[in-house]
């Protein structure tokens, strides 16, 4: 009965060989993705209306409906209940340092605690909520990366896989957020993970299409922002958008200077959370008195510049006020993302710059929408230096296949620009300390980012026992130590089967005697670069890691060790050997 029950079990590991297990965790993270990311929604819409008392969803009607003092008070009311859930959360918290989901991805640890999390997810609702000039993206990602790094730690996942878990619940949580599943998946690749490997890119891409399938059911197929009859012309003047990728590539260190400018400012107050952010939503709701269209992420306001016949002034007052409301917002320390406020400023300079182009030269034929639809992707390109993630977001955001050509070249000379100005992108200051672990890569060692041995027989153990101990595992090896726990090789299933054509072996049979052709192993010490070295010359999946007298000390996967060179692996203590 063994026997045939291994033989099953090896046509069982040939059909879910562990190879493919990442794509198995990202489905799974992706579905975590998208519910999430809808129960973020449900939350945000009754948190709008138990603030507001207004039932629809769309912040600038509910703004425009409120008298002028109400759009002053609502804003600064909810900013003072944020900063009151973040001092209540660091006290339950006690002492436990917030993470981002990009340093823990950049950091590569994976971890990201839920009590100092949790606080910070309950303000950014109740701020995005209230008005604030910001956008709920940020919470949605970090909630679906949070569940996605407790899910991983809850199935004890090695390291560089968990950070590969964080990652694909922020690329499912930003791709649910905006309906664009390449988009999210380039954005944790190109910005965070700095890489395009398909061991990463493949994960990344499953669990931004799972969830954005999952939330479609509420959000439906079409594209968050569209227009009547939105179609670029085939045929698009050179000189025009490059001079739009140059001007928003020389807006976009402005505003990130803005940004760090006003986070500056408000740190030289040393004011409480509640009086900071509280002073924050005061500054928005002071604006929105006399501009309601302030309230919000500023989807609203893209839409219209995408649909609406508007004014050349109206516009421009838009764009000014909304990046002094957002400026004053970020630098509040209110938690949200800035991504569709990006949207709105580089959506806005576009329908501007065509208006000013047609103007001084009535003979073009710049449509101000199409360079209002450029202009997002320039400016998005622009402040993340993610020109690849910019124009997906973009082309999926309008599904114009026309636009894409000119979206490359706007896109591009603005990062190109920005980058010449300003070397650190929005996301600088969170994974600042990546940037010095990456170029210290060559310092860690295996035991850095090995897991602990998790299948191990004892050489004088019976071949009854190897064959129940495979059953109850998903591995296709045993490793085989001796009493005092030294390495002495590694039992493999499929050989185990093959030579065993009945159940008599099993019952008179030792470990020992039936030990596969020893592979390499590596040693603790072992530099990542010379392990990497061995994968390739050996052709295994997975090695064991020893210490310096034999003892069994670890394993560690060849995709494990890809991740880690990937993207730097916070080092551990070292293992004593």
């Amino acid at each position: 009965m063994t026997y045939w029950l291994l033989r099953l079990r090896v046509q069982f590991g040939r059909a879910f060989h562990p190879t493919h297990s990442m794509l198995g965790w990202a489905l799974l993270i992706g579905l975590l993705g998208g519910l999430s990311s809808a129960g973020f929604r449900w939350l945000n819409m009754g948190l709008k209306g138990l603030m507001t008392g207004q039932p629809t969803n769309d912040l600038v009607l509910i703004a425009e409906s409120l008298s002028p003092e109400m759009r002053l008070l609502i804003p600064t009311m909810g900013g003072v209940l944020a900063g009151i859930a973040l001092t209540v959360g660091q006290r339950i918290a006690k002492g436990q340092k917030p993470k981002d989901y990009l340093e823990s991805i950049s950091l590569g640890d994976g971890i990201i605690p839920l009590k100092s999390t949790l606080p910070r997810l309950l303000s950014s609702l109740l701020s995005i909520s209230s008005g604030a000039s910001i956008g709920r993206e940020g919470g949605m990602v970090q909630l679906a990366a949070t569940l996605a790094s407790e899910a991983g730690q809850f199935f004890k996942v090695s390291r560089p896989r968990l950070r590969l878990l964080v990652a694909c619940g922020g690329a499912a949580g930003l791709a649910s957020a905006y309906n664009t599943p390449l988009a999210g998946a380039l954005f944790i690749a190109e910005i965070v993970l700095q890489t395009l490997a398909i061991e990463a890119l493949g994960p990344l891409i499953i669990s931004a299409v799972t969830a954005t399938l999952v939330v479609r059911h509420w959000i439906g197929m079409k594209p968050i922002f569209s227009a009547p009859d939105f179609s670029a012309p085939v045929n698009v003047e050179v000189l025009p958008i490059i001079g739009l990728g140059i001007l928003l590539g020389i807006l976009a260190p402005l505003f990130l200077l803005l940004l760090d400018g006003s986070r500056t400012l408000f740190q030289r107050l040393r004011l409480p959370p509640p009086l900071s952010i509280g002073l924050g939503g005061l500054c928005v709701g002071w604006i929105s008195m006399s501009t309601p269209e302030v309230w919000g992420n500023g989807h609203a306001v893209v839409a219209a510049l995408l649909n609406d016949p508007l004014t050349l002034s109206w516009v421009a007052s838009i764009l000014l006020l909304k990046v002094l409301a957002t400026t004053l917002a970020v630098g509040s320390g209110t938690i949200g993302g800035v991504f569709t406020p990006s949207l709105l400023i580089g959506a806005a300079t576009g329908w501007l710059y065509a208006m000013a182009a047609h103007y001084l030269m009535p003979s073009l034929t710049n449509d101000p929408v199409i360079f209002a639809a450029l202009g997002m992707g320039a400016f998005l390109a622009g402040t993340t230096h993610a020109p690849v993630m910019a124009i997906l977001m973009v082309f999926e955001m309008t599904l114009d296949a026309n636009l894409l050509l000119p979206l490359i070249l706007v896109a591009m000379t603005a990062r190109t620009i920005s980058g010449a100005l300003h070397p650190k992108s929005i996301y600088s200051q969170t994974m600042g300390r990546h940037d010095q672990r990456k170029s210290a890569h060559h310092l860690l060692h295996i035991g850095d980012i090995m897991a602990a041995p998790s299948h191990v027989i004892a050489a004088k153990a019976s071949v009854k026992a190897a064959g129940q101990a495979f059953l109850r595992t998903t591995a296709d090896q045993l490793w085989v130590i001796d009493d005092q726990g030294g390495y002495q090789g590694h039992l493999s299933l499929d050989q185990l089967r093959s030579d065993s054509k009945t159940d008599e072996p099993f019952e008179n049979t030792l470990v020992e005697e039936r030990l596969a052709p020893s592979f390499a192993s590596l040693r603790v010490n072992a530099s990542l670069a010379d392990a990497l070295v061995i994968f390739f010359e050996s052709g295994a999946r997975i090695l064991p890691v020893t210490g310096p007298d034999q003892r069994l000390l670890g394993e560690i996967t060849r995709i494990d060790l890809l991740l880690a060179l990937e993207g730097e692996a916070s080092p551990k203590p070292p293992v004593p050997s």
